[in-house]
């Protein structure tokens, strides 16, 4: 097999976009994985998403046969990778092709670091990794559950964030140690990207909590839930987690969808305890 590779940038064309469905489909059915999320499918044609892919093709056939997807999301050069390969074309170096690729790129790019995304149990994909100079670095369990009514009775009250930035800056600092720098950041992507929607929570009037929705097709998927340390243990978190099952069926969503890192035990409690389910363990690799 004759292989070419090549890297775009985003947005991608609607026949690339159709070349890749297809090469993940097929590989969805063998390995079990969702591709679509493990590798920000639905974001590779967005204007807003900053990254690249890399793609090779069988020059016989002229086939996408293998994928890897790189993107800067909060656009400080710091990117998030990950690659699939089309089963039937697999031992045959396509990967080191890849991931020889992405070095090239990022080195063009200015990257100030990069972290690589796989699936659990994928020893090739580790050992591939660890030939090319990364180090495991954290897990991260994907959880769902299902859009549904809950009867809410809090104090707690949601609403669309609405430029309380210095608030919200001290509750992501205070629950997830971030610079008032990095805080920042996160709450201007949040707001300036389209299908994101950052929210604020308030308990007798004060923000105490924050959290962002996304819409990604049938799924809601929740992400950087945080809240402040003198809110913790008055049911806060419980009540947005029940809050976004309700605003998921309002909007006619069958899921909603959070990751979490497999050792914060007490991130895994509440939301076991609210009806999330484990649907899949990804690890994350770092360079050097």
């Amino acid at each position: 097999m004759n292989i070419s590779v090549m890297t775009v940038s985003f947005p991608l064309d609607q026949e690339t976009m159709k070349e890749i469905k297809q090469l993940i489909a097929e590989a969805e059915i063998v390995d079990k994985v969702d591709y679509t999320s493990l590798l920000s499918v639905e974001e590779l044609s967005d204007y807003y998403t900053k990254g690249f892919c890399t793609l090779a093709y069988d020059d016989d056939t002229d086939r996408l046969v293998g994928l890897l997807t790189s993107i800067d999301r909060i656009a400080t050069f710091d990117f998030e990778w990950s690659m699939v390969v089309l089963p039937s074309a697999r031992r045959q170096g396509i990967g080191e092709r890849l991931v020889t690729e992405l070095g090239r790129n990022l080195k063009i790019r200015g990257a100030v670091a990069d972290i690589a995304l796989i699936p659990e149990g994928f020893e090739a994909g580790q050992h591939l990794l660890r030939k090319f100079g990364y180090a495991f670095d954290f897990s991260e369990r994907t959880m769902v559950a299902d859009a549904r009514e809950v009867a809410l009775t809090s104090e707690v009250e949601v609403s669309r964030y609405a430029d309380e930035e210095s608030e919200i800056v001290s509750v992501l600092v205070s629950a997830f140690g971030d610079t008032e720098e990095d805080a920042s950041e996160l709450i201007a992507f949040n707001t300036q990207t389209p299908n994101r929607h950052l929210m604020i929570a308030k308990l007798h009037d004060e923000i105490v909590g924050t959290f962002t929705l996304v819409d990604d097709g049938e799924k809601l998927w929740l992400t950087g839930l945080a809240v402040h340390e003198k809110a913790r243990g008055k049911g806060v978190a419980t009540y947005l987690l029940n809050w976004s099952k309700n605003e998921a069926n309002r909007l006619g969503k069958s899921f909603v969808y959070l990751d979490v890192e497999t050792d914060n035990d007490q991130a895994l409690s509440i939301y076991e305890k609210v009806g999330f389910t484990t649907v899949s363990n990804t690890h994350f690799y770092k360079k050097g």
